[in-house]
Order: C-alpha cells, then structure tokens, then sequence
C-alpha cells in the first residue's frame, strides 16, 4: 500500500510554479499615498489648478497677448471684449496680461516663504523639541513672534527694509515659522520617547542620525500637509500687504495692487477688480484642497478609513 503521508504530500504541492507563487503571496491592502491621493477629486481639482497657475506664471511672458506695462489712453476703462479679455485698468492696461504676470510674483512669494519657514521651523522644533535646554529659549522666541498680530508684523518688517522682494519674504517667514516650529516640536516631544528612538539610543545611535532618520522621518508627512496650507496664507498675505501698499513695487502687477487699484472703481469698472479676485480665491482655495487631500491620503487612520470604502 502506498504511504499516506506520500499522498497527502502529492495532493497538497501546487501543481504549478505559478500556482505556489500565487499561493505563497499575501497582497497588501494599504495603498500608497499618491493612490489614495489620486482618487480624491478635490485634491486633484486643486493640484491641477495649482500646476496650471505655475505654468502659466512661469510662460506668462510669452503666452500674454499684451504688455502689462503698456498704457494706452485711448483704450481706458474698456470692459472685456475679443481684444481685451478682461477688459482694461483705468491707464488703459490688459487686464489680462496683468493677471499672468501678477502669479509671478504672488506664487513665487507663497513658494518662497513656504520653502524658508518650513525648514527654519523645522531646524528649531527639532532642537527644541530634543534638546531640553534649547526648549525655554526657543519657544520664548517663537511666542514672542506670535505675539505680534501676524499683518502688523509683516508690514513693521516691510517698512523699516522697504518694498522689496526679499523684504516680503523675510517678514512673512517671521510669520509663519513659529507654527511651523511648535508643530514640529509637539511631534518630537512625542516621538522621542517611544520604544523604538530609546532602542536607538541604547546601541549608541548618535543624537544626530535620530533626529535624521527616526524624529524628522515621521514628521514629513505632518509638514507636507502644513506646507500646502503655508503656501495658501503666504499668497493670501502677500496680496493683504499689497492692497495696502507694503509690499512691492507697486508699479508691478501684482493680485494685490491690482485689487488696490480696481476697488476705488469697482461701482463703474468692475473689470478691474473681479478678475484678479477670483483667481486669487481660486488659488488660495486650490491650496486648501489639496492640502485637505494630502491630510487624509497621509494619516494612516484616514487611510484604513478610506481603503474600506467610509471616504469618498
């Protein structure tokens, strides 16, 4: 008689390679977060919106049917027709025109500022957060920033260097570097005393490639999602300074000299203060979304939510 065990054996080995193969693989269910990120339409709206922005600020040169610079008189306060889309200013400039160029300026700020008070935060969270006595003076400092109301801070700033571009920048990364330090110090408070940053430190794992590689590593996802909202107040400031006269150049055309000067006419040239307006609304509202999209696609408990079908 044949052995059993032989039997059971035969009956039990895969027939295939193939089969073994799909035998042996246990697919995993959690998606990448570009994925989840993918199927949130809010988040893509706004990313495609902001990537159409970006590339018509960078072409705005080119794909501008007009100079924004150039006054004509003789073609003053006229409202949007097939030769001026968004009609002109009251120096007889395309709006247009204007409305690209002015995304130069407004996204190159909000990137700008976003980038700056990102990592500066960062390196003080970090710090603060790790090393205990570094905490009291750092924080100090932050609290002392957010003290300030954060407009009036900006415009004490822009005034005393002048309106400048990099006086603009500077004074909102004053802004907005001290939420970006106590969010990143909240986060190594916590990460640093969980199991595995104590093993760490048991082998001899230097402070430095701790911070690095197990406190910065986890924090991304949080400042990934705060940048995006950095980036939609930044723009949204720039645009507050320029309307009232602190930001740069005010001959530049920018979204917020532009609604400066629209808002003195808007009753009998509206034109000159809707289109700026909106694009600025849709801008900033893109940013939101996205950095809402970026929330729920990063945060693992969202993620499982989503993955079993409670997020749309």
């Amino acid at each position: 008689m044949p052995d059993g065990r032989a039997n059971v054996a035969s009956q039990q080995r895969p027939r295939s390679r193939v089969q073994g193969w799909r035998a042996a693989y246990v697919p995993d269910r959690r998606k990448p977060w570009y994925r989840l990120l993918a199927h949130s339409t809010a988040g893509m709206i706004g990313l495609a919106f902001l990537l159409l922005m970006i590339v018509t600020a960078i072409a705005a040169p080119v794909l501008a049917p007009h100079d924004p610079a150039f006054i004509n008189p003789t073609d003053r306060l006229e409202p949007p027709s097939t030769t001026y889309w968004m009609g002109t200013d009251d120096l007889g400039r395309d709006i247009f025109s204007r409305v690209m160029h002015g995304g130069r300026v407004s996204l190159l700020v909000g990137i700008s500022v976003t980038t700056v008070s990102t990592a500066i935060g960062t390196l003080l969270g970090l710090l603060a957060g790790f090393h205990r006595r570094l905490d009291g003076l750092i924080m100090r400092t932050m609290d002392g920033f957010m003290a300030f109301p954060g407009i009036l801070l900006a415009i004490a700033v822009v005034v005393s260097l002048g309106a400048r571009f990099s006086s603009v920048v500077l004074a909102l990364t004053l802004v907005y570097t001290p939420v970006v330090a106590r969010l990143v110090r909240s986060m190594t408070l916590v990460i640093r005393e969980l199991p595995y940053v104590e093993s760490a430190r048991s082998i001899g794992v230097s402070n430095r490639v701790i911070l690095w590689r197990y406190i910065l590593a986890n924090a991304v996802s949080p400042l990934i999602v705060q940048a995006t909202f950095i980036a939609a107040y930044a723009i949204l400031s720039e645009a507050s300074l320029s309307f009232l006269g602190a930001s740069i150049n005010p001959e530049l055309p920018t979204w917020g000299n532009m609604l400066r000067d629209g808002q003195r006419l808007v009753t009998t040239a509206w034109w000159m203060a809707v289109p700026p307006g909106v694009v600025l609304f849709l801008t900033v509202l893109a940013c939101t979304l996205l950095g809402d999209a970026l929330r729920d696609a990063l945060d693992p408990r969202a993620r499982e939510r989503q993955e079993d079908g409670f997020l749309t």
